[in-house]
């Protein structure tokens, strides 16, 4: 039997998320960025030029999935792929102008959301907010790496 208060929420973290990604969308729609290409921006912000595999190796998403944003990237005209001349099979990702550019603005389009969001927020609430979803989060990726799931059909005892 589910908990209702459980169940609320999830409803209410949910709603949350979708509330957060919508308003973020909105306020990144005017520069072309998607809140799907920040991750990616964030890393060639601190270190332009790498090739696809060691970008993939600093983010958690699949291969296919960074594949199809890059493109998208490239079709924005945030970023350019430039074969690497000592390995033709790599191309090196780059900023362009407009996609070194939007780092400010994605700056101001973050702290708007963010005053937004904590708005009558005290420091200690975001504190204990963020160490309480840290804790959950982390509880989530133990569960997930436990190696001692075992399907009840399979017990023979």
């Amino acid at each position: 039997m589910q908990d209702a208060s459980s169940e609320l929420f999830f409803c209410r973290l949910s709603r949350f998320q979708r509330l957060y990604a919508k308003a973020l969308a909105n306020r990144l729609a005017p520069y072309d960025v998607k809140p799907g290409y920040l991750s990616v921006l964030q890393i060639l912000w601190e270190k332009d030029g790498l090739i696809q595999r060691d970008l993939r190796a600093r983010l958690d998403i699949e291969q296919a999935t960074l594949s199809n944003t890059l493109k998208r990237m490239e079709r924005d005209q945030l970023i350019r792929r430039t074969p690497d001349p000592e390995d033709r099979r790599h191309h090196a990702i780059t900023l362009t102008r407009q996609g070194r550019a939007s780092r400010r603005q994605v700056r101001e389009a973050i702290d708007d959301l963010r005053a937004t969001v904590n708005a009558g927020l005290t420091v200690n609430d975001r504190r204990y907010f963020k160490r309480i979803m840290r804790q959950m989060t982390e509880h989530l990726e133990d569960d997930l790496l436990d190696p001692l799931f075992v399907l009840v059909d399979e017990v023979t005892d």
